[in-house]
Formats: structure tokens, sequence, C-alpha cells
């Protein structure tokens, strides 16, 4: 491959990690519009009430995209997080390894197209230069793939059974899985109501959504609740390289 293209393959990788892989449980973009009040009913307790239940103990999750996916298991409660988010871009491949336990983070690159980055190589992230609250699932409110922020943006919601419909403002999420949200609003007034379902259990924790995103409809599956989480810390894992952190939006 000569420089051009590779320097081309390199191009669409970080553009993707930009656009996908900085995971948020933030309820706000620093520079987006006030939100619309005429006309807007604001989404049910059940509902919000539904995703707070993930904040009270460990599931698996799954978040699928046309840009990647998102999956992984967290117990909030232990403060351990194990995930992996996976994004392609023109036929180049990237995936991110992502541990956190007990406030000591960690990621594994594969597919980057730089010497060294083999997939073999843990990294250390250092908290302290993590600028961009929930960078790579990594949040203070434990909510690696962005539901509560999500269920925060909704209106017109309507219940049925177990089943909730509405809308979503996604010019007030951040981040939602894998989904390139700077490409969602992009979409102007029409993703401040972007069609939503959500689905419940019989104890009312959010099992399923689905945001039907124009070109990108982006499905979530929430599971195993209660399961044991293990994570170990990595061994020898070296400091993550200075320019890594802008590159991955930390």
């Amino acid at each position: 491959m000569g420089r051009t293209a590779a320097a081309g393959r390199r191009a669409l990788l970080v553009a993707a990690v930009l656009g996908t892989a900085a995971l948020s449980g933030c309820t706000a973009a620093k520079n987006a519009r006030p939100a619309p009040t005429v006309g807007v009913k604001a989404s049910p307790t059940g509902l919000a009430a539904g995703a707070g239940e993930l904040a009270k103990g460990s599931y698996r999750f799954k978040v699928v995209a046309k840009e990647g996916s998102y999956e992984g298991r967290i117990d909030p409660l232990a403060d351990l997080l194990d995930a992996s988010v996976s994004v392609s871009s023109s036929g180049a491949s990237l995936k991110i390894d992502t541990i956190e336990v007990r406030g000591s983070a960690y990621t594994r690159l594969t597919g980057l197209p730089l010497p060294g980055f083999d997939g073999g190589t843990w990294y250390q992230v250092d908290p302290a230069r993590v600028t961009r609250a929930g960078a790579l699932g990594l949040s203070a409110i434990r909510d690696p793939t962005g539901v509560q922020a999500l269920v925060a943006a909704t209106h017109d919601v309507r219940r049925d059974g177990r089943t909730y419909r509405g809308t979503v403002d996604m010019t007030r999420v951040v981040a939602w899985g894998p989904a390139n949200i700077a490409r969602v609003r992009q979409l102007g007034d029409a993703a401040r109501a972007i069609p939503f379902e959500a689905t419940v259990d019989e104890r009312d924790r959010i099992t399923g959504v689905r945001v039907d995103i124009p070109d990108d409809t982006v499905e979530a599956t929430y599971s195993d609740f209660g399961a044991p989480v293990t994570v170990e810390e990595p061994k020898g894992a070296e400091r993550l390289p200075d320019h890594l952190y802008g590159m991955l939006g930390l």
C-alpha cells in the first residue's frame, strides 16, 4: 500500500473513532440549541425509572448502528466495566476495548494504522487527562451506552403494555452507542423528533431501545441483570501515548 493510500486509510479510521468511539452518558452538548417547548410533553416517569434501574445492578448491553457496534458488561455498584466498540469505514476496521476496575481505566486498540497498535498492548488511561465526561464509556454516572441521557431527551411518549413509543430530541444527546451524533445533528430540525421505541420487563427495567435515525436505525439490548461481572486489571499495562488522548476524544 502506498503512502497516500495508507494516509487516507488512517484518516478514515481517525474520523470513525472521533465520530463514534467517544461514548458518553452526558445529557446535552455544549453548543446544542434549546429544545422546543410548544406542544412537547416530557417522557413519563415510568420510562425514566426504567433507565434508572440500570444503575442499581449489573447487566449486559449491546448497541448496534450503521457505523459499528458497542457491547459489554457493567456492574455500576462494584465499578466494573468490560466493553468493546467496533467501527468500520471504507473497508477499514478498528476495535477499542475498555476496562474499568474501581476507578482505574485501561484501553486496547486493534486495527489502528500506526506502528505498535496490534491489539496486544493494554494502555492505562490517566483520569486527570480525560476532559470529555463519559469518553469511551467511562462515566461518573455509570451509563456507558448513554441511555439515561437518551430517555431524558424523549417527548410525546405513549405506553402500551411493556412498550413505550415517542420521539427523542437528538440535539440534546451527546452520544448514543456507536451512532455518529454529529452526523445526526446535520438533519437540522428533523433531529429534534426522531422516532424511538423502548421495551421493559416485568420489573420495568429497560430491555431494548430502538431509535429510527434516517438511514441508521440504532438498536440496543439490555440483559443478564444481576449476573456476576468479573474484570481484572491487565498486567504490564503501558501509559497511553499523549497523542491518543485527543484522537480518542478523551
